[in-house]
């Protein structure tokens, strides 16, 4: 092991440096989502870890409407929209950038429908 180089991984190096390839712009509804959406997409990162450790989530960012996650590649970007378009409703749209191939997708998450008692 002494004579083993040892290198930071790809996906920890772009993550470090503040690199990206991924951009996802979740505008949420309500305030009541953006938990439930923010721990799906860490599932989301967990399950693509087990077997493409490179592909990481460099940030998340709220702005108070919407929640931003920059990802170390495109194809995590194009997962996590995707997941979170079927788990909690509305449409999303995807772009690819004819520079340097960079995701940039959109979701526009639909409102959570708060359950009424009845009289």
């Amino acid at each position: 092991m002494d004579k083993a180089p040892w290198v930071t991984c790809p996906g920890c190096a772009q993550s470090e440096a503040g690199e990206y390839h991924g951009q996802v712009l979740i505008t949420i509804g309500d305030k009541a989502s953006r938990d439930a959406i923010s721990a799906r997409i860490a599932n989301v990162e967990r399950r693509a870890q087990v077997t493409q450790p490179e592909r990481r989530i460099v940030s998340t960012n709220w702005n108070g409407e919407t929640l931003e996650v920059l990802t170390t590649s495109q194809k995590l970007a194009h997962r996590i929209a995707r997941e979170v378009e079927k788990a909690f409703g509305g449409r999303s749209h995807f772009s690819w950038s004819a520079d340097d191939g960079a995701l940039l997708a959109t979701v526009k998450a639909a409102p959570s429908k708060a359950k009424k008692k009845s009289k």
